[in-house]
């Protein structure tokens, strides 16, 4: 009964939340800011025609969530640049209105993803059972809590998270507080995210991973746009071809000098360099 009472045409609010919960995933910001509260004490709907058409068409097509999500991407808002004219700075700085594409981050999950990714690391089968020790074998108690991290290749959503604390990777970037509901997700900028991508051991695995696959092309200017393919997903540009030569001659006469033997130069200095392109804006915000 309940089932049909919230999904009835007649009742337009499941689909306006429903929808309003996508466009926060694609946009970082719902088109009604308090995606948890559509009531009196949460705020008014910046675009309430487009909300209502977008839960009207969510409801005509089955409540399809693949076709919202095809829709929402394919539109021209989405595909807006970042870039923000001088006449929007003035008329509209929070940028409420979409004049251009909000810049944002990165959740904590793609960004452990895309690493796992250009690392050639990424195990794509479903996630399965965690390891937990046998039933016999706990011991747990109030002060004795179950803390556990299972390391893993799988897509981050099949991470373990305990209701206690966040798992250590999720807490650096944000991820959601597993104890409370978290309408969305704060975006944080702290040294320890940095110092992570700087020297976690995962970052400098996928970064090796990296470098054997730019090592397969022969000459290194193509290493250098394939590199800025897979990380940027766009061609690398004149200047950063020359920046990215310069770079990769001083390591390898760093290398030279400290001993490093000629073997293992390469790889160690495309791995340095994939490292660099990890640290960058660029890799860890939508533009």
């Amino acid at each position: 009964v309940y089932k049909r009472q919230i999904l009835d045409r007649n009742n337009p609010l499941p689909a306006r939340v429903m929808v309003n919960r996508i466009w926060l995933h694609h946009f970082g910001r719902g088109l009604v800011a308090t995606p948890n509260d559509f009531g009196k004490q949460g705020k008014p709907p910046t675009h309430p025609e487009l909300l209502d058409w977008l839960a009207s068409r969510f409801i005509r097509e089955g409540w399809s969530v693949k076709k919202m999500h095809r829709l929402i991407m394919l539109s021209h808002t989405y595909r807006l640049s970042g870039e923000k004219s001088s006449e929007m700075s003035l008329h509209d700085p929070n940028n409420e209105l979409l004049g251009a594409f909000p810049r944002r981050r990165l959740d904590a999950e793609a960004i452990r993803d895309s690493l796992l990714f250009l690392g050639g690391s990424l195990d794509e089968t479903p996630g399965g059972a965690h390891p937990f020790p046998a039933q016999e074998e706990w011991k747990f108690t109030q002060h004795n809590p179950f803390k556990a991290v299972y390391e893993s290749n799988k897509r981050s959503i099949y991470l373990m998270t305990q209701r206690i604390q966040r798992h250590p990777y999720l807490a650096i970037f944000d991820g959601a507080d597993p104890s409370v509901s978290t309408a969305f997700r704060s975006a944080s900028t702290t040294p320890l995210q940095a110092l992570y991508l700087l020297n976690d051991s995962l970052v400098h695995e996928q970064a090796r991973g990296l470098a054997v696959r730019l090592l397969k092309e022969k000459k290194e200017d193509s290493r250098l746009q394939l590199a800025y393919s897979l990380v940027f997903s766009r061609p690398a540009d004149r200047d950063e071809i020359v920046q990215g030569r310069s770079f990769l001659n001083a390591l390898r006469a760093g290398f030279q000098e400290s001993g490093v033997t000629d073997d293992k130069i390469e790889m160690d200095v495309w791995q340095a360099f994939a490292r660099v392109l990890f640290r960058l804006n660029e890799f860890v915000y939508l533009d």
